[in-house]
């Protein structure tokens, strides 16, 4: 077992800062060569000049706020370094590429914390236009859609989501939307206000069926056509090479009848360089909630994940009662369920954040599940990122909602606060970088 390593890691995001990794990878790769320290710390500053900021990312600072505990706290640390690496390879070269999975509930569904997590990695790290990775139509199945993208259908659409109790056979999304009318369609259109140009040259429609059936492939529409599909039915992934990069698919589905219907349960844009980072939520979901979803590991393993980000627990924990022994039952089960789709990625595990009942009264079992996550995170050699402890003691939600970082139900964040959480975040995995690096350094 790992010893947790308790020391602060200062939240360092800075130009000075993110040159200093890229040197001394250089100086452990150029250790036999005979190129200069000057040569070699030119070219490193070059490299990390356009794709660092010069101030951390949460710049803001509350009272309330604890950012002394702003701390990716390692248990797989091997898992863990060889995320790190790929990651920061990623601002040094146009070809490497590291993939992120983001999985929760609401929290993530609405796209604002992990919206705001996605544009602080491709500014960072990136090099390439950047793909957008996985997204849901789920305007389609009439709940919240992220502004992030639009989505436009035609046709009769029937939905279900891992919350609903006949909902065997869902896959990685957590929610499907099927069709057996031979008129129906649908269509994407990212909508890009930072200008990062996302998008994808490498289409991927993940489906719903019995194992190894063929689904009825749909017609993809795309700028300058596309290659013939390639469909994994081991995976229940359909995927087409698409010309060039681009910010919109439109989907037709023509084969479709009353016995073949066509189970839709994911839309991902890839490019195979760079960051990629695809987040998934359901609103209300808990982790017995994918556990149900038959197809999540074998479509999760389409998307070959260097990290596993699980952020869970706000709704497991927000009852009268917390059974804090079968949540991390069931926690253990689905970190199992994730290796074996790809068994060593790195697997995070966050903390929910405090929140409250209807009521207002202060509910107690958040703590509690932070409690059993980071014992969980321990007990399945997984890291944690406690944004639980982050956010200050529970009677700091008060604080937190006069500061506008959380809304009037108590559960969930304002968009500012989202982004706050965001950028503490990148802040907590960039700083462990630069903390490793010095250590090894000195070591």
């Amino acid at each position: 077992m790992i010893k947790l390593n308790k020391k602060r890691i200062p939240i360092v995001g800075g130009l000075l800062a993110a040159a200093a990794i890229l040197l001394l990878f250089s100086l452990i790769q150029c250790r036999h060569s005979k190129m200069s320290l000057t040569s070699i710390f030119s070219e490193t500053f070059r490299n990390a000049a356009p794709h660092f900021p010069p101030e951390p990312f949460s710049t803001d600072t509350f009272a309330f706020a604890d950012k002394s505990r702003n701390l990716i706290l390692g248990h797989d640390n091997a898992a863990w370094r060889t995320f790190e690496r790929k990651l920061l390879a990623c601002s040094a070269s146009d070809t490497a590429t590291v993939s992120i999975v983001h999985i929760g509930d609401s929290h993530l569904q609405a796209d604002f914390f992990p919206g705001e997590l996605r544009r602080c990695l491709h500014r960072t790290f990136n090099r390439t236009q950047p793909a957008r990775g996985l997204i849901f139509p789920y305007t389609v199945a009439k709940t919240n859609n992220p502004a992030t993208y639009r989505v436009a259908a035609s046709g009769n659409w029937t939905s279900r989501k891992n919350l609903d109790q006949q909902c065997a056979g869902l896959g990685l999304s957590g929610i499907e939307v099927a069709t057996a009318d031979t008129t129906a369609t649908i269509s994407i259109k990212l909508i890009d206000s930072e200008k990062l140009g996302y998008g994808g040259n490498v289409l991927h429609v993940f489906y719903g069926a019995e194992a190894g059936c063929l689904p009825p492939v749909p017609q993809v529409t795309a700028p300058n056509g596309c290659d013939p599909a390639n469909v994994d039915t081991a995976r229940f992934c359909i995927t087409w090479q698409l010309p060039r990069h681009t910010d919109s698919v439109a989907l037709a589905f023509p084969y479709v009848d009353s016995l073949h219907p066509f189970s839709l349960q994911g839309i991902a844009l890839t490019t195979g360089k760079g960051v990629e980072y695809h987040t998934i939520g359901v609103n209300g979901a808990r982790v017995a909630s994918y556990l149900k979803c038959d197809h999540l590991t074998a479509q999760l393993s389409a998307l070959e994940p260097d990290l596993v980000i699980v952020s869970l627990g706000t709704n497991d924990s927000y009852m009268n009662r917390f059974d804090s022994v079968g949540f991390c039952a069931q926690l253990g089960q689905f970190v199992g369920g994730i290796r074996k789709a790809q068994p060593h990625c790195a697997i995070l595990l966050t903390t929910p954040g405090n929140n409250k009942f209807k009521d207002k009264t202060l509910n107690t079992n958040a703590v509690s599940c932070a409690n059993a996550i980071r014992s969980a995170a321990q007990n399945l050699n997984c890291c944690v990122w406690d944004f639980n402890a982050i956010m200050g003691p529970p009677d700091s939600l008060d604080l937190w909602n006069e500061a506008g970082l959380i809304t009037s139900d108590f559960v969930h964040l304002t968009r500012s606060g989202y982004k706050f959480q965001a950028r503490l975040l990148m802040d907590a995995i960039v700083a462990d970088m630069v903390e490793f690096n010095r250590s090894f350094s000195d070591n």
